[in-house]
């Protein structure tokens, strides 16, 4: 997530303080003054602004009444949530309005293409100085219309679906980032190894063909020249991260999809496996027996490595919620007999529900 890049300045800062001085306090006037945020515009985005314009913080400085260099931090807050939006030594910050969206989206839990208030403040504290006071400005808050461009998709046509470019639609991990993820199993009765290939939005084998080239796309393991991606018999099931703007496609072998949970009393060697359904581009589990107020959770490969949970609601697919690696147990859908699907062809996963 781009606010990532946010927070890697906070880590730069913290390094940044091992060359330190310790400069006693009363070096320091104890007639300090907080530095002041001024009114933030609102933020008004569209397909048209994100990229281009920018969110402007702005304060007046702090004081502590000493001759050192001052560092700024510029905090938002949703709800109990809160993110370091920035730093830097001036009185002013800006931000790529799209990149704050997705800041506010994705670390605040802001409500997607909706009109959300959030909170601003300023944190002043001195440069290289080992305990530093913290000069706190007052919360400002402002409207930030987080409009998020849909996301877009490609395909993934081989001879498990028989060359269809229609039938295994991967959805962007985020909106303009040309990354793409999708959890799938290209086995086929038909031959070995598995060949598939990557079509573009247009869905036709007009435009962006590609399969491995040597000059072009790289592959984990390219088995052959002849234009299609392939894959050995034994490693069907993975994960496929492909990034169309650098033209790169990772894999990641998986061995098995299951869940496991209190309908099996967490059994581990008993644990359910989900089949990869290719004409919905789903994974469906066999029928499960759930309770009410019970939980179970996602495993890939048999480890607890690789769990997934802590089940959130989403719109995307009605009745659906997203679920996270290494997330908590998520809650059974009720008492009675379920097929659980998993939509893994988008970011977060998604799982729904069909009661028997």
């Amino acid at each position: 997530m781009k606010s990532l890049k946010y927070m890697a300045i906070a880590a730069i800062a913290a390094l940044a303080a091992s060359c330190t001085l310790d400069l006693p306090m009363e070096q320091i006037s104890s007639d300090m003054t907080a530095p002041v945020l001024r009114p933030v515009s609102n933020v008004l985005s569209d397909a048209n602004t994100t990229k281009v314009e920018q969110v402007i913080f702005t304060w007046d400085p702090a004081d502590f009444g000493a001759k050192t260099e001052i560092l700024y931090s510029v905090y938002a807050e949703l709800g109990k949530e809160k993110v370091l939006v920035g730093q830097n030594h001036k009185n002013s910050l800006s931000i790529n309005k799209g990149d704050f969206v997705g800041v506010v989206c994705s670390s605040l839990n802001g409500e997607k293409n909706s009109d959300v208030t959030i909170s601003a403040y300023v944190e002043a504290t001195l440069k290289d100085v080992v305990n530093s006071p913290v000069l706190t400005s007052e919360k400002v808050s402002f409207m930030v219309h987080t409009y998020l461009p849909p996301k877009k998709s490609i395909w993934l046509p081989g001879k498990y679906q028989d060359w269809s470019q229609f039938g295994t639609e991967i959805l962007e991990v985020e909106a303009g980032t040309s990354t793409y993820k999708i959890l799938v199993d290209v086995s086929n009765e038909a031959e070995t190894p598995y060949y598939f290939k990557i079509v573009d939005e247009n869905q036709s084998w007009v435009g962006m063909n590609d399969g491995y080239k040597p000059e072009g796309w790289e592959v984990a393991d390219p088995a052959n020249g002849d234009g299609n991606f392939s894959v050995s018999a034994e490693e069907p099931i993975m994960w496929l991260t492909i990034n169309t703007k650098t033209k790169t496609v990772a894999r990641e072998v998986v061995s098995k999809v299951a869940l496991i949970g209190d309908f099996n009393e967490w059994k581990e060697t008993e644990e359910p496996e989900f089949t990869y359904n290719v004409a919905k581009n789903v994974w469906e589990s066999p029928v499960i027996s759930f309770t009410e107020g019970k939980e179970w959770l996602l495993r890939l490969n048999g480890s607890w490595e690789h769990k997934y949970g802590s089940a959130v609601a989403t719109t995307d697919i009605a009745g659906g919620f997203e679920i996270t690696k290494g997330g908590e147990n998520i809650p059974a859908p009720g008492t009675g007999d379920y097929i659980v699907r998993l939509h893994a062809n988008r970011t977060p996963i998604v799982v729904t529900y069909e009661k028997q």
